[in-house]
C-alpha cells in the first residue's frame, strides 16, 4: 500500500472513529431522558416512551433512504456537524425539555451520520467503529464512569474539546472517501452489536461494580485489545469461536451471581469480550460486498431501540430481562459466521499492532489513574460528640427533576451525615447512561458502599459509611407481584454497636402489605440478635397503613411520627422515606433537606449515641 494510501486508510479509521466517539456519549446523555424526561418518573405509560424511541430511530432511516443519492461529503460533514454541535450543547444544558430535545437531533443526526459513514469508508469500517467504541470506553473509564456529558468541571470541558479538535482534523483530511459501503450483514449487526457493547462487554460501569478500578482497567483494555481484533483475518473457525467467547461472556457477566451480584473474577471478561465482539463484527464484514445494502445501518438502529425496550422491560413485564441480551449476543454472532464466505481476504490494516499494544498501556494508566484524579470529594460535616447522623435517599439513579446526572448534589446532601442508607441505587444499567452511581459517591465522600442487589446485580440499595470491614447479610424480598424487585441489606461495620438496614419495598396493587410482613420477618432476625438497629429507605408505605403497623410491630419506632412529606420532591404530598430504629436510640433531630437531585427529599436523623 502506498504511503498516501496508508495516510488516507489511518484518516479515515480516525474519522470513524472520533464521529463513534460523539454518537456514544449523545446516546449516554439520550437514553436516561427516556426515563427521566418523556417519562416522568414512571407518569408516561411505558409504550408512548417505546413509540417515541421507536419513531426517532425510524427518522435516520428516512434520512438515508433520501441522501443517499446526494455527494457523500457535504451531507457526512452537514449530519456530522449537527450532532457535534448538539454534543456541545449539551454539556452546559439546563436538563429539562431542552435537554431531551438537543439530546434527541444530536441522536439522530449521529445515527445518520454513522450509515453514511460507514458506506463512505467502509474498507474500514469495523477498525473505525471499534476504535470509537474504545476511546468512548476508555474517557468513560478514566473519569470514573462520570458520563462528561454530565460534568461542568475543566475535565469535561478538555475531554469535549479533544473531541471536536479530532472530528474536525480527521474529517478534513479524510475527505477522499472509498465509498466501497459495507455489506448487508455487517449493516445490520453494527447497532445490535453495541447494545451488547453497552450493556455487558464495553460497559465500564458495570465493570466497576464488579471490581472497581481493576475492573475499569479490564474493560479499558479489551476496549483497545478490540482494535488489534480487527486487524486479524477472520476464517470460519475463528468466527465461530469469537462467537462462543462473546456470548460465554455475556453470559457469565449477567447471570452469575453471589448473594445478587457478580462476582469479582467475572471481572476477567471485560478483558475478552469487546475483542470477541469485533472480531465477530470483522467476520461480518468478510461476506460478499454484492449484498451491500446502505439502508441496513439505520435498520438495524431500529433493532437496537427493540432490543433495548426488550431488555429493560423485562423488569416490569416479569420475565428474564438478561436472558434478551444473551439471545442477542448469539444471535449476533450466529448471523456474522454463517452464510456464504468469499475466499481469503487479507483486512486492511490500517493500525500498527504496536500502536495497540501502546494505546492498551495508556488506557489502563489512565483508567487506573483517572478515578481519582477526576473526581474531587466534597467537603463532609464533623458530627457532634456523642452522636451520628444517619440519611436514607432514594437517589433516582442519580438524576434530578431536570433529568440530569447530578451526584455532586446528591453527594453534598449525604456529606451532613456519617451513614446513608440509600434506595435506586445505579451501578451500571445502559439504559442510565452507564454510570457506577456508589462508586462515584464512594469517592466524593471517601467512604465505603455496601451494595445490596434488588432488580438487577446493578440496581439495588445501598449503605454508605466509613468502615471497610463490616459484617453483611443480604435478603431478597418476594416481588408479590410488585414490577420490581427488592431487598433488605444488613451491614454491621466491625467494631460498631449500630447495624444498618437498607431497603426500598415496591408496591403492587395493594401496596406494599406482603412485602413489610417479609421485611418483618427479616427484621425479627436481626433484632433478635440484640444491639441497637437503623432502618431506612423507601418504604412506599403511610402512617397508619397495615404495612407501617407490620414493621413497627417488630419492635421499631418511626424517627420522626408525623414528620414532613418527602415525596414528589418538587411538591411534597406524601411521606414514604423513613427512618425507624430500635427504643433504646435517642432521635436528637430530624430534618428534611430541600432538593431537587432527585425525585424524593432525604431524611437525616441526628442519634445521640454517646
Amino acid at each position: 500500500m502506498a504511503a498516501d494510501d496508508v495516510a488516507r486508510s489511518r484518516w479515515s479509521v480516525l474519522a470513524l472513529a472520533a464521529g463513534v466517539w460523539v454518537l456514544l456519549d449523545l446516546v449516554r446523555a439520550w437514553t436516561p431522558t427516556l426515563i427521566t424526561i418523556v417519562g416522568q418518573a414512571a407518569a408516561t405509560p411505558p409504550e408512548n416512551i417505546g413509540a417515541f424511541a421507536l419513531g426517532c430511530a425510524l427518522v435516520p432511516v428516512a434520512a438515508v433512504a433520501a441522501l443517499r443519492r446526494l455527494r457523500p461529503v457535504p451531507v457526512l460533514t452537514a449530519t456530522l456537524a449537527v450532532a457535534v454541535l448538539a454534543r456541545v450543547l449539551l454539556q452546559a444544558s439546563p436538563g429539562g425539555r431542552p435537554h431531551l430535545v438537543v439530546a434527541t437531533i444530536g441522536v439522530v443526526a449521529a445515527m445518520t451520520w454513522l450509515a453514511l459513514a460507514l458506506h463512505a469508508h467502509g474498507r474500514h469500517a469495523v477498525t473505525g467503529l471499534v476504535s470509537g467504541v474504545a476511546l468512548s470506553v476508555v474517557t468513560h473509564a478514566a473519569l470514573g464512569t462520570w458520563g462528561a456529558v454530565w460534568r461542568t468541571d475543566v475535565w469535561a470541558w478538555a475531554l469535549l474539546a479533544l473531541q471536536v479538535a479530532l472530528v474536525a482534523a480527521a474529517g478534513r483530511r479524510a475527505r477522499a472517501v472509498d465509498g466501497e459501503g459495507v455489506p448487508a450483514r455487517l449493516g445490520w449487526l453494527v447497532w445490535p452489536g453495541l447494545i451488547v457493547a453497552g450493556v455487558v462487554v464495553a460497559n465500564a460501569g458495570r465493570a466497576s461494580a464488579v471490581l472497581d478500578v481493576v475492573g475499569l482497567v479490564l474493560v479499558a483494555v479489551g476496549a483497545v485489545l478490540g482494535v488489534a481484533a480487527t486487524l486479524v483475518r477472520p476464517t470460519r473457525a475463528t468466527a465461530i469461536a469469537a462467537v462462543v467467547l462473546l456470548v460465554g461472556v455475556v453470559a457469565c457477566v449477567l447471570l452469575v451471581t453471589d448473594d445478587g451480584v457478580a462476582p469479582p473474577w467475572v471481572a476477567v471478561c471485560f478483558l475478552l469480550g469487546m475483542p470477541a465482539l469485533a472480531h465477530v463484527w470483522a467476520a461480518a464484514d468478510r461476506a460478499p460486498r454484492a449484498s451491500r445494502a446502505l439502508l441496513a445501518v439505520p435498520l438495524g438502529g431500529v433493532v437496537w431501540v427493540v432490543l433495548l425496550f426488550a431488555y429493560y422491560a423485562g423488569y416490569d413485564l416479569g420475565y428474564r430481562a438478561d436472558v434478551v441480551v444473551v439471545a442477542a449476543a448469539a444471535a449476533l454472532g450466529l448471523v456474522a459466521a454463517l452464510g456464504r464466505w468469499p475466499r481469503a481476504v487479507v483486512p486492511a490494516r490500517p493500525v500498527r499492532p504496536l500502536v495497540v499494544g501502546a494505546g492498551a498501556l495508556v488506557a489502563a494508566g489512565l483508567a487506573a489513574v483517572g478515578p481519582g484524579a477526576t473526581i474531587t470529594p466534597v467537603p463532609t460535616a464533623q458530627p457532634a460528640e456523642g452522636t451520628t447522623t444517619v440519611a436514607a435517599y432514594n437517589l433516582r439513579m442519580g438524576y434530578g427533576i431536570d433529568g440530569r446526572f447530578r451526584p455532586q448534589d446528591v453527594a453534598e446532601v449525604l456529606a451532613q451525615a456519617q451513614v446513608s442508607l440509600l434506595s435506586e441505587v445505579d451501578r451500571g444499567w445502559y439504559l442510565n447512561g452507564g454510570q457506577d452511581q456508589l462508586a462515584i459517591l464512594e469517592r466524593l465522600l471517601g467512604t465505603t458502599g455496601w451494595f445490596g442487589a434488588a432488580a438487577d446485580p446493578v440496581w439495588g440499595d445501598a449503605v454508605l459509611l466509613d468502615a471497610d470491614r463490616v459484617r453483611l447479610s443480604w435478603h431478597p424480598l418476594p416481588s408479590h407481584g410488585a414490577v420490581t424487585g427488592a431487598q433488605a441489606l444488613v451491614v454491621t461495620p466491625d467494631g460498631g454497636e449500630l447495624t444498618y438496614v437498607a431497603t426500598h419495598l415496591q408496591p403492587n396493587d395493594d401496596g406494599v402489605t406482603a412485602q413489610a410482613a417479609d421485611l418483618a420477618a427479616v427484621l425479627s432476625d436481626v433484632l433478635a440478635a440484640g444491639g441497637p438497629v437503623v432502618l431506612g429507605g423507601d418504604l412506599n408505605m403511610v402512617e397508619g397503613e397495615q404495612a407501617y403497623a407490620l414493621v413497627l410491630g417488630t419492635g421499631l419506632v418511626d424517627a420522626d411520627p408525623g414528620g414532613a412529606d418527602t415525596s414528589p420532591a418538587e411538591a411534597p404530598e406524601k411521606r414514604i422515606d423513613y427512618v425507624l430504629v430500635t427504643p433504646d436510640l435517642t432521635v436528637a433531630d430530624v430534618r428534611v433537606p430541600s432538593t431537587l437531585a432527585s425525585d424524593h427529599l432525604p431524611v437525616l436523623v441526628t442519634l445521640a449515641t454517646g
